[in-house]
């Protein structure tokens, strides 16, 4: 069976997944939060839509996204969201905040949605020390480990929740 994926992001970060993704996943759906993300979306002939053309899906993946994922959306199958410095920086400016603590250790997470932001079931986690000295350094540091964290990700995803759905 093929899974329905349907990926809403942004920036360099949301790029950097939405590449990784392709690798991986045939059937893709793109929700782009900007021209970064939609540009790749075309390059790689992804369909794009919005919010609410949603029907259905198995796994929604948001890297970057800006808009809370209403309700009715995250009850229609597995949500999954990527986040900086989850461990400790949960919701807007996570980089900006740890820089500003003066804190070098820096991580990407993913982790289960639910409508409280940043707070649910935390798949995966890898952390890294960073040198960089402001946001963009960081996240220059940073997107590798994006890439990383969203395949283990999908593979602890696939044994711990796909699989079961499938059978």
């Amino acid at each position: 069976m093929e899974l329905k994926v349907i990926f809403y992001g942004g920036q360099q970060a949301g790029k950097t997944v939405l590449t990784t993704l392709v690798s991986k996943i045939q059937n893709i759906q793109v929700i782009p939060q900007d021209e970064l993300v939609a540009t790749t979306a075309e390059k790689f002939g992804l369909k794009k839509i919005s919010l609410e053309d949603i029907k259905d899906f198995d796994l929604f993946i948001c890297c970057h996204g800006r808009k809370i994922i209403p309700k009715e959306i995250l009850n229609k199958g597995l949500c999954i969201n990527l986040h900086p410095c989850l461990y400790k920086y949960k919701g807007a400016k996570p980089i900006k905040r740890m820089l500003e603590d003066g804190c070098t250790k820096a991580s990407v997470g993913c982790h289960i949605m639910t409508e409280k932001v940043d707070e649910g079931e935390v798949i995966y986690e890898k952390f890294k020390e960073v040198k960089g000295k402001n946001e963009i350094e960081v996240y220059n540091e940073l997107y590798p480990v994006y890439s990383e964290v969203i395949l283990k990700s999908l593979e602890i995803i696939n044994k711990k929740w796909i699989k079961k759905r499938q059978k």
